[in-house]
């Protein structure tokens, strides 16, 4: 990661969660950066609300007026601002809705466990699409740290997530959650530990894809457009780097999430195919 998302991670760890991780210095183009980004992920309340928790730190005191001001300025307007739609529940995949619904109509949908688990799966299919999925690991960790952790009970959450293939993929979500939003491992309900004592080589891998995963956040989403020109019979990708990025990611997630790592790659080709017109 570089210095800007190092310090975009540390404004959300400590405006969402209280923690007072030391930010770096940068120059006001850079804390601009991070203030774009905040935006770009739909997490510039969190953020700006860092500034405030840290203000204290000389690195943050370095931010400058005129950062601070437009940042400001751009809270108030979101006050005002209709809510965003990708700011609500997510349009899952049918495959994802039916696993929720299947838990749901069987449980309390109010209980911390299907809370939990609906955050999870919503957190994972942010992962595997690209979008939003930090503003979903924050409001992953919000239920967590409210307590739902502790109070869940663990046999039923950990029953969920086996029968619904998330055990890895929950578990890739704890590491991101410590490593990027300051929290312990204990703090973690159990399904979410990992014991990277036991599986040297995998807690190994999977520090790497947190790495890779936070390192790819200025980046943005990079969607898959096809097209058709003139009278070619043949269709082509108008942007080859989405097409890669797509490919690359839902490789590093098969190991984690093997059965919808392949959906959404399919998925997403189909849908973009389907924007060609007739």
């Amino acid at each position: 990661m570089d210095i800007v998302t190092r310090n975009f991670f540390r404004l959300l760890s400590a405006g969402a969660f209280g923690k007072q991780d030391k930010v770096e210095p940068m120059s006001a183009y850079k804390w601009q950066k991070v203030l774009q980004l905040s935006i770009l992920h739909d997490v510039e309340t969190e953020a700006f609300q860092g500034l405030e928790v840290m203000g204290n730190q000389f690195a943050v005191q370095l931010v400058s007026a005129g950062v601070r001001k437009k940042w400001g300025d751009y809270i108030e307007h979101l006050a005002s601002a209709p809510l965003q739609s990708h700011a609500a529940s997510p349009n899952l995949n049918k495959r994802l809705s039916n696993h929720l619904a299947m838990v749901a109509e069987g449980c309390d949908k109010a209980s911390v466990e299907y809370m939990l688990l609906e955050k999870s799966i919503y957190l994972a299919y942010a992962l595997l699409t690209d979008d939003h999925w930090v503003k979903r690991m924050i409001d992953l960790g919000e239920v967590i740290r409210e307590g739902a952790g502790a109070k869940a009970n663990q046999e039923q959450l950990r029953k969920w997530i086996g029968k619904l293939g998330l055990k890895r993929v929950v578990m890739l979500e704890g590491a991101l959650l410590v490593e990027l939003a300051g929290f312990l491992p204990e703090e973690l309900p159990s399904g979410y530990q990992f014991n990277s004592q036991k599986s040297p080589l995998l807690s190994s891998r999977m520090h790497s894809l947190v790495e890779t995963i936070a390192s790819a956040v200025p980046q943005g989403q990079q969607q898959i457009k096809f097209s058709q020109e003139g009278n070619e019979i043949f269709v082509h990708t108008s942007n080859a780097n989405a097409l890669a990025k797509n490919a690359r990611r839902s490789a590093r997630f098969l190991p984690y999430y093997p059965v919808e790592s392949i959906s959404q790659l399919f998925s997403s080709f189909a849908s973009s195919l389907t924007n060609i017109e007739e």
